[in-house]
């Protein structure tokens, strides 16, 4: 989704906020599967990570800033300041967790800089 900003924090450098249009709240609930639990429990036993969570995880997390990114778009916002999430795993096992992504939609103007120092100083004059 071109043309939405995100990021984790509350203000975009080199950019003004000009209007914020509310939250944003994706929640994703997901399922890995028994051979990708069996395997994790490995991981368990010997230690390490685990790449088949690792790879899913990141899957959901990238399909909700996408998600978010669309939202925000769908609604006026060309940015999302703010961004967070937090995880839950539902199943008590490893099969189902939640993610939930928030962040708040906002609209950006770049911030234009003078080109040179006469410019600078042409300004400072007016």
């Amino acid at each position: 989704m071109q043309n939405v900003l995100v990021t984790t924090t509350q203000t975009l450098e080199g950019y003004r906020i000009q209007s914020y249009l509310g939250p944003i709240v994706i929640p994703t609930v997901g399922a890995g599967n028994i051979f990708k639990d069996w395997f994790a429990g490995f991981t368990d036993i010997f230690g390490g990570k685990s790449d088949s969570y690792q790879n899913v995880f990141a899957k959901f997390i990238n399909q909700g800033v996408m998600e978010m990114m669309r939202q925000a778009k769908e609604n006026g916002a060309n940015a999302v300041v703010n961004l967070r999430l937090e995880t839950t795993n539902i199943s008590g096992g490893k099969s189902v967790m939640s993610i939930i992504l928030y962040g708040t939609a906002v609209v950006v103007h770049k911030i234009e800089e003078p080109q040179n120092r006469s410019e600078q100083e042409a300004a400072a004059d007016a």
